[in-house]
């Protein structure tokens, strides 16, 4: 494995089947597709973690969760007739807590039948050979079975850098209130959510979500159209 040459964005994919990780293991046991879609550390220091979920009732993913020994709470926040939007407060090993420690920016992870497929992308500066030594040393039962090397700016990397620099303004905690309130539907009409269900599954009182929330969401707007105003300056 070497560095990529300059320029140059590597995507790898990786094969998972450790069965540490819940969505994984949970793809077997309820017998559906998992995809994972948002990870927010807590500051509990537990991970509360999104899912779409596809060919398992509500009742058997919330059944097969309970019986998972890292998860410690888990709930359907929006359901359809195929596919439900769970999130769980979870421990123990996680492919996203574990690309984030490293530079690799995560395009997809998905999981079906106890075996997950893991593609992400490591920028110019990035080193290959860390990214998938650390990977498939935290990872049991995973190795990489894909590389592929493109020009620089690919989609994942380049929306990944223009995320970071529109929330270089918010604290940890405004940038999991925004999150939450978008993965539980708060924002959308109707309203899918309440401040006091997306505070509870943070681990928040409602008015500390509240504060973290409308802080973070002003200083997203203030960012976004300050931008904009530059922009058209120029």
């Amino acid at each position: 494995m070497t560095e990529q040459q300059d320029g140059t964005t590597v995507e790898l994919e990786f094969s998972v089947e450790d069965q540490g990780c819940f969505f994984v293991a949970a793809s077997e046991r309820a017998d559906c597709r998992i995809v994972g879609r948002e990870t927010i550390q807590r500051t509990d220091g537990n991970r509360l973690e999104f899912f779409r979920v596809r060919g398992a009732s509500r009742e058997r993913l919330l059944h097969v969760a309970d019986e998972y020994a890292s998860v410690r709470e888990a709930r359907v926040v929006e359901q359809s007739d195929d596919e439900h939007l769970l999130a769980a407060v979870v421990t123990g090993r996680c492919v996203a807590a574990t690309l984030a420690d490293t530079v690799a920016v995560i395009k997809r992870a998905e999981a079906v039948d106890g075996v997950a497929t893991i593609v992400a992308d490591v920028p110019p500066y990035g080193d290959v050979r860390t990214v998938v030594e650390t990977f498939t040393d935290c990872h049991p039962d995973s190795h990489l079975v894909a590389k592929h090397t493109f020009a620089d700016g690919l989609p994942a990397v380049a929306e990944s850098e223009r995320s970071v620099r529109l929330e270089a303004e918010l604290t940890d905690r405004q940038r999991q209130a925004v999150t939450t309130a978008l993965q539980f539907g708060y924002f959308s009409w109707p309203r899918e959510s309440t401040a006091a269900e997306c505070a509870d599954v943070l681990d928040v009182s409602q008015p500390t979500f509240s504060q973290h929330l409308w802080t973070g969401v002003e200083k997203l707007l203030t960012t976004m159209f300050d931008a904009d105003s530059r922009a058209t300056a120029q």
